[in-house]
Formats: C-alpha cells, sequence, structure tokens
C-alpha cells in the first residue's frame, strides 16, 4: 500500500468523522500518510493491521524508554 500523493508507505490509522460512517458499510476505513498527511480509505482488515502495528510500535518505544530510565538511574 503507498501513499496516492507522496508514495509513502508509513500509514496511521485515522479518527473517524461522521460522513465516514458511509465508508464502513463498504468496509472502507480512513487511514493517513505519516509523510503529507494524505487521508485515504483503505480495506477495514488493512486498517486494523495498521493500528495492531502502531500498538506494537508504541509499546516497544515504552519499553526501550523504561529500560534507558532504569540505566540512567544506576549508580555508575
Amino acid at each position: 500500500m503507498e501513499c496516492k500523493l507522496c508514495g509513502s508507505t508509513k500509514f496511521r490509522v485515522s479518527r473517524l468523522r461522521v460522513p465516514d460512517f458511509a465508508e464502513l458499510i463498504f468496509f472502507e476505513y480512513p487511514v493517513r500518510c505519516r509523510v503529507c498527511y494524505k487521508r485515504e480509505f483503505v480495506n477495514i482488515f488493512t486498517a486494523f493491521r495498521i493500528r495492531r502495528a502502531d500498538k506494537r510500535r508504541h509499546a516497544e518505544e515504552r519499553r526501550r524508554k523504561k529500560m534507558e530510565q532504569a540505566n540512567s538511574a544506576r549508580p555508575a
């Protein structure tokens, strides 16, 4: 999946708006490009995969920050 505007493959799930409910009938969900911020609709299952990947990435970032804080708190 590539952004139609900039060609990036980095996306995040966008918030639902009232007009988006019509798209949900056709199993389309809004996503937003992380580079150019263009909003597009993709298959709902693709959107949920993007959301799951985002949750994993955020969990890894939290773990890494926690480890860095623990390591910096140790006396040398």
